[in-house]
């Protein structure tokens, strides 16, 4: 007798093991309905680094139904009535959870989106499990055109030493030769001539565009100095903006000094005839 008792003891503790293990494997994923036919939320949805955004179920809630939310390439920071596991990646099932809010805080190396995506599952009130819907996103860095701050010295009627300034660029560009639009202009004061290659002023504004990480602008050809003192001509980022609404930032200049052209003075003898 004392070894059947044993033996139903050991049953029982198995058996108890089984079901919390059992449960939580349930708890750690995806529930497989059927038919099994996962729902793709279309269209993707586009996001900017840095960004923080609510995302909601409300529309089709019934209350006490059961949410589990999985998210790739942010971090979960909000879930009314939930649990975030997994870093901030996961929130398990729980009763209500129908908002979460995410910080998208992972940032592309290059002109170039990161693939994240937002899942969620839902248990009714009869125990059923929905599909599982998925929210494809596109995560984009900040648009943003920067010059190198920097600057060289010149004199009058000679030219810069490069041609051209280059403005790096991050951002989404679309695709095209004008994903990216970059306006500038050149501070040139009174007294000084900027000329271009063919000896005309050059224009104090203007616009480039591209689809890489980069553009130049064309600087002056030949800066005259009309004054007797040193002009500063600057090349400065007045706005840009890429393939989605709204301005980006812009930052750097570029500063160009032009000597004027020294006076020699008159020259002075140390003895010279004077008439009487």
């Amino acid at each position: 007798m004392k070894t059947i008792k044993n033996s139903i003891s050991m049953k029982a503790i198995l058996t108890t093991i089984f079901a919390i293990a059992f449960t939580g494997f349930v708890n750690a994923q995806f529930q497989t309905p059927s038919p099994d036919a996962p729902v793709l939320q279309t269209p993707t949805e586009e996001v900017r680094t840095g960004s923080s955004v609510t995302y909601d179920l409300t529309a089709n809630h019934t209350a006490g139904e059961q949410y589990r939310w999985e998210i790739t390439g942010g971090t979960i920071t909000s879930a009314p009535g939930g649990t975030i596991t997994g870093g901030g990646t996961i929130v398990e099932f729980a009763a209500d959870v129908t908002t979460i809010t995410i910080d998208w805080d992972q940032a592309p190396t290059a002109i170039a989106s990161i693939s994240a995506q937002i899942q969620v599952q839902k248990i009714s009130g009869d125990a059923c499990p929905s599909q599982v819907q998925t929210l494809p996103i596109n995560v984009w860095n900040l648009a943003t055109a920067a010059i190198t701050t920097g600057s060289e010295e010149i004199c009058s009627g000679d030219g810069p030493s490069v041609a051209t300034v280059p403005v790096a660029l991050t951002g989404a560009p679309d695709g095209t030769t004008d994903g990216f639009v970059v306006d500038y202009s050149f501070t040139i004061p009174a007294g000084l001539s900027a000329l271009d290659g063919t000896a005309n002023p050059v224009a104090t504004t203007g616009t480039v565009t591209t689809d890489g990480s980069s553009v130049d602008i064309t600087l002056p050809v030949t800066l005259i100095n009309n004054t007797s003192g040193d002009l500063d001509l600057v090349v400065n980022l007045d706005r840009m903006n890429d393939d989605f609404t709204g301005d980006g930032t812009v930052s750097g200049t570029y500063t160009i000094t032009v000597h004027p052209v020294p006076v020699t003075g008159d020259i002075a003898s140390s003895s010279s005839l004077t008439r009487r």
